[in-house]
């Protein structure tokens, strides 16, 4: 029977695979829910009518840095935290091969996208171009896209290996110290026989 970590035997993974898996399911978590607080919180000041458009711009180039080291921060630290779980089952290395790809997607955006963005807001207030409407749709797509790869991958870390048999690390070790009882309850005792 595998447990959460790929392995056919009934040990117990180490307090440090358990940290690690743990640690990768927050972050990737944490994430998808800093950037939708962030994507949520930066849309109400950009409609905001009080803001003058040089305000909205200022705040969108003081913003928009802490969103990609913020991503770039939790993503790293879910590998980070994907290579301590010392087995890798199938769908862990699935999570990280996602997790690799959804920041490749982040950095590029980053490179590509974000930094073309904000040159073209400089000066501050002044009107929009077709430039600036291009690379906007182009980083909300390619946002997107990375948000959900982390959402897939935070939902396939988080889910047991097997929904029919398998049983999490605790729940073999409570089996197994049943069948041990048992074995042990139905040997004769001497002492019973005296």
């Amino acid at each position: 029977m595998d447990n959460i970590f790929g392995s056919k035997s009934l040990e117990t993974p180490s307090h440090i695979s358990l940290l690690g898996l743990a640690t990768l399911r927050l972050s990737l978590s944490m994430w998808v829910g800093a950037a939708v607080l962030f994507v949520v919180t930066s849309v109400a000041e950009q409609v905001f009518p009080g803001f003058h458009r040089s305000i909205r711009d200022q705040l969108a180039i003081i913003r928009f840095p802490f969103y990609y080291a913020c991503g770039t921060a939790c993503c790293t630290v879910a590998l980070a935290s994907g290579v301590l779980c010392r087995t890798l089952h199938r769908r862990l290395r699935l999570v990280l091969l996602m997790t690799v790809v959804a920041s490749a997607v982040l950095a590029a955006d980053y490179w590509f996208v974000y930094r073309p963005l904000q040159d073209s807001i400089i000066p501050l207030g002044q009107p929009r171009t077709s430039e600036f409407t291009q690379l906007h749709n182009w980083s909300r797509n390619v946002n997107a896209l990375h948000l959900l790869i982390v959402l897939v991958a935070a939902i396939l870390s988080s889910l047991p290996v097997s929904l029919g048999t398998a049983q999490t690390p605790r729940c073999e070790t409570m089996e197994r110290q049943r069948r041990e009882e048992e074995v042990s309850s139905s040997k004769p005792n001497v002492a019973d026989d005296v």
